[in-house]
């Protein structure tokens, strides 16, 4: 092998590392390294490092791509460009397929369901309840049509607020699988529970918590994972 198309390969598959970091997990709002570099959380703020790596291996192997002789005489911009343009999304669509296929043939119906948009949103704060609203965006790799319910599982700093650890939809929802959409739009109540105020919720930061919602039938069960950052 050249030592060109050998650095070709390097460089590439540095930049395909960096892709494979930030593309979303199924059944979660987490790519693989915001696990490895978790948010530092501050009293009222957020720091997310977790895009530095890929962000500094992307530019590793841009730049090896430009040293190579094979484009020495060519545009580091124009390089550049079609890396960002022509060659990250051939990789994103590789993933895409890759995830497709694993989704697809598992033997699981509930397990092949990912959501694809997420949106928790408190609308209302009283002194005895709290009303949510919950838009899931879902897409189901199978074939098969299924019917499940949802139950949504609350962080664990909120069970003290409602002493609850789960609110079950009341509704049964349908899959028509290959791909199509299924958007769940849900408004909640739940009450407070005794002595708490609604400035106790206020002050929760409930928006940086992980919520759990719990696809199920009475054949199977799969979880997504929704991280507030």
């Amino acid at each position: 092998m050249g030592k060109n198309l050998k650095g070709a390969f390097i460089y590439l598959g540095i930049i395909f590392i960096s892709v494979i970091l930030v593309y979303k997990l199924p059944q979660d709002s987490y790519s693989m390294i915001q696990y490895i570099v978790k948010p530092i959380r501050f009293e009222n703020s957020v720091l997310n490092l977790s895009g530095l790596v890929p962000l500094i291996m992307l530019f590793v192997g841009i730049r090896g791509l430009c040293r190579l002789e094979w484009f020495a005489d060519k545009s580091k911009l124009l390089i550049t460009i079609i890396v960002l343009i022509l060659v990250m999304p051939a990789m994103r669509g590789t993933l895409d397929m890759a995830k497709t296929i694993y989704l697809s043939n598992l033997n699981n119906e509930m397990r092949s369901i990912d959501f694809k948009d997420i949106d928790i949103k408190i609308s209302s704060i009283t002194d005895h309840d709290v009303t949510m609203n919950i838009k899931l965006e879902l897409t189901d790799y199978r074939e098969d049509m299924s019917d499940f319910q949802i139950r949504m599982y609350l962080p664990d700093s909120w069970t003290v607020y409602f002493n609850k650890k789960f609110i079950d939809f009341d509704e049964s929802y349908k899959s028509f699988g290959r791909r199509r959409p299924i958007i769940v739009d849900k408004e909640i109540s739940v009450q407070l529970a005794d002595g708490i105020t609604r400035d106790n919720v206020f002050d929760s930061q409930w928006y940086w918590e992980t919520f759990e919602f719990e696809l199920f039938n009475n054949i199977d069960s799969s979880k997504l994972i929704y991280h507030g950052t």
